[in-house]
C-alpha cells in the first residue's frame, strides 16, 4: 500500500526534485541480496541531495538510521548538497546513468558500481545496496593519515594495488580521493562533506605500493575536532570510457607530523618452548618523497630492513637466546634522511611461561 504514496510523492515534489546531466553508460551493480560475507571492503555511500527536496527530506532520516545500525562496521554514510557537489564526485552518478534528467536524492555506492535515485523503501534499499557491495572483496590495501595544517588538511596515504590491473589516469582513469567530512547536521544528516580533493595515479602495477600526499583547499565555519577524512581509489574496469568502480576506501587516521611509524608499540609473548616465533611488520604514513633510516635500542631483536621508504613494510623479529626471563623493553628510532623527522617505536618482550587460551570459531 505504500507504493501508491510514493508515487503520488514523486509527482507532487517533482520541481523540487529533479536534475539533469549528461548520460552515461549504465552500471547496475550486482544487487545481489546476499548479506554481509566479507567486511573488509570499506563501503562508501554517497547521497547528493538538497534541502528544498520532500524526498530527500524523507530519505535522511534513514541514512541516519543506517548509519546508526552499521556504527563501528567498514561503511560511511555521506551528504552532499547537490548544487554545490564536486564535480569529482557527483560526476561518478552520471557515468553509471544511462538517462538524462534523474529524481534527487542520488545515491551512489563505491563510486558508481551501484546507484539509485529518487523515492524507494529507502531503509531496506539502501541496505541493500550496502550489504552487497561488501560481497565484493577489496581490490587494493589503503593506509591513511592526515594533519592540520592551518586551515587545510593534509592527506597522507600508501596505497597497494590488489587488483591484477595497473592503474593509470591514461589507461582506466584511476584516481585517489579523499573526502573531508564532519559529524554534523549542517543540511539534513549527520555526515555533511565539507571537502574534497583528487589525484591521478600516473601507474601503479599490479602488487605495487604507491605514496601519495593530497592537500584540501581552506575550510571555513567547521568544528575541527569534528572532522573526518575517508581515502578512496577508483578507476573504469572498461578503461577511459564507463562507469567507475570503488577499489577500496579507508579512513585516515589523525596523525601529527609528516612522517609516523605505526603501530608506536610492539608486544611479543614467548614462552621457552616456542620454537617459531613470527615477525611483526609495520609500516609509515606521511610525505610520499620520504626515506628513512632505523636505529635499534636493544640487542634482542632486529629490523628489517633498516632503512626504506615511505611504503616500505619492515618486520621486527625477537631472538629468544638473546632474552632475559620476564620482560624488556627497547625502543626504534625512525628518522628521515634529510634528518626533518623522526618518530619513534618501543618494543616489549616477556619471556615465561605463557598459557595460551584457542576458542573455537565458527565462521558462516
Amino acid at each position: 500500500m505504500r507504493r501508491p504514496f510514493g508515487i503520488i510523492m514523486l509527482l507532487s515534489l517533482f520541481m523540487a526534485s529533479t536534475i539533469s546531466g549528461t548520460a552515461m553508460s549504465k552500471n547496475p551493480g550486482t544487487n545481489d541480496s546476499t548479506a554481509s560475507a566479507n567486511p573488509t571492503r570499506f563501503v562508501v555511500f554517497e547521497a547528493f541531495m538538497r534541502s528544498t527536496c520532500g524526498i530527500c527530506n524523507a530519505a535522511a532520516p534513514n541514512i541516519d538510521q543506517l548509519a546508526q545500525d552499521y556504527h563501528g562496521l567498514p561503511v560511511v554514510f555521506l551528504e552532499y548538497d547537490v548544487d554545490n557537489a564536486p564535480y569529482s564526485r557527483k560526476i561518478r552518478f552520471w557515468y553509471s546513468y544511462s538517462g538524462t534528467t534523474v529524481m534527487l536524492p542520488m545515491i551512489v555506492v563505491d563510486s558508481g558500481n551501484q546507484i539509485d535515485h529518487g523515492y524507494t523503501y529507502f531503509y531496506y534499499a539502501y541496505k541493500w545496496m550496502v550489504d552487497d557491495a561488501w560481497t565484493r572483496p577489496a581490490q587494493a590495501d589503503i593506509k591513511a593519515g592526515w594533519r592540520r595544517d592551518g586551515d587545510k588538511i593534509v592527506i597522507y596515504a600508501t596505497v597497494k594495488n590488489l587488483s591484477g590491473e595497473t592503474l593509470s589516469s591514461s589507461g582506466n582513469s584511476a584516481a585517489i580521493h579523499a573526502i573531508v567530512y564532519e559529524d554534523a547536521h549542517v543540511k539534513l544528516t549527520d555526515h555533511f562533506v565539507r571537502k574534497t580533493v583528487e589525484k591521478e595515479i600516473s601507474n601503479l602495477s599490479p602488487d605495487e605500493t604507491g605514496a601519495f600526499t593530497l592537500e584540501t583547499s581552506n575550510l571555513s565555519d567547521v568544528v575541527w575536532e569534528n572532522l573526518h577524512v575517508i581515502v578512496l581509489v577508483d578507476y573504469r574496469p572498461n578503461g577511459s570510457s564507463g562507469a567507475y568502480d570503488m577499489l577500496q576506501a579507508a579512513e585516515a587516521l589523525q596523525i601529527n607530523t609528516p612522517f609516523t611509524a605505526l603501530p608506536n608499540s610492539f608486544s611479543f609473548m614467548i614462552d621457552p618452548a616456542d620454537t617459531n616465533i613470527e615477525p611483526l611488520s609495520m609500516n609509515f604514513l606521511g610525505l610520499d618523497s620520504i626515506s628513512w633510516t632505523a636505529v635499534q635500542n636493544g640487542a634482542w631483536f632486529s629490523i628489517t630492513p633498516p632503512s626504506g621508504t615511505i611504503t616500505t613494510q619492515p618486520a621486527i623479529s625477537v631472538d629468544k637466546n638473546n632474552l632475559s626471563a620476564g620482560w624488556q623493553q627497547g625502543s626504534i628510532t625512525f628518522t628521515s634522511t634529510d634528518g626533518l623527522y623522526s618518530d619513534q617505536v618501543t618494543v616489549s618482550a616477556f619471556l615465561g611461561s605463557v598459557k595460551r587460551v584457542y576458542l573455537p570459531v565458527s565462521i558462516k
